[in-house]
């Protein structure tokens, strides 16, 4: 159900809404500060794995493409320092204090070792999908992606 609602949060065409080069270099940006922030080095670290670089149709109408940031990381100390939920929560705390809308999070779940939020930016249609899970690596999975555009060319 998760995956169905980000599918459907960035495929929407807006006027107002920025390119796509504008709207990748802006999810860059947010989630290297997400990376960096205090809240997520106060449970655990990321990395990223993919930096929004290349355009990718999936989740799209056919001719249009977005961009992807891919980050994975753990928790620091054993599975029980941490409750993935309040992780998740922090993350989701930090995106909304930039502009992020929730539109998923933990209390629709009600796993006690599954946290996850789903935030999207109305300004630049940027959403975010956060996961932190116990006992399975890598603990935290941070995926950001833009609107759908049309394809240049």
């Amino acid at each position: 159900m998760l995956v169905s609602l980000v599918v459907l949060t960035g495929c929407s065409g807006d006027a107002d809404m920025p390119t796509l080069a504008e709207a990748a270099k802006q999810l860059v940006a947010d989630d290297d500060k997400l990376l960096a922030s205090r809240e997520l080095a106060a449970t655990g670290s990321a990395a990223a794995i993919e930096r929004a670089d290349r355009e990718s149709e999936v989740g799209c109408l056919k001719g249009q493409v977005q961009r992807f940031f891919r980050a994975r990381g753990d928790l620091t100390g054993p599975p029980y320092v941490h409750s993935p939920s309040n992780v998740a929560g922090l993350m989701a705390s930090w995106l909304q204090l930039r502009g992020y809308n929730v539109i998923v999070d933990d209390a629709d779940l009600g796993d006690e070792n599954l946290g996850a939020a789903v935030l999207r930016n109305p300004q630049t249609g940027v959403t975010f999908f956060v996961t932190v899970r116990n006992g399975h690596k890598p603990h935290i999975m941070i995926v950001g992606k833009t609107s759908c555009y049309e394809r240049d060319g």
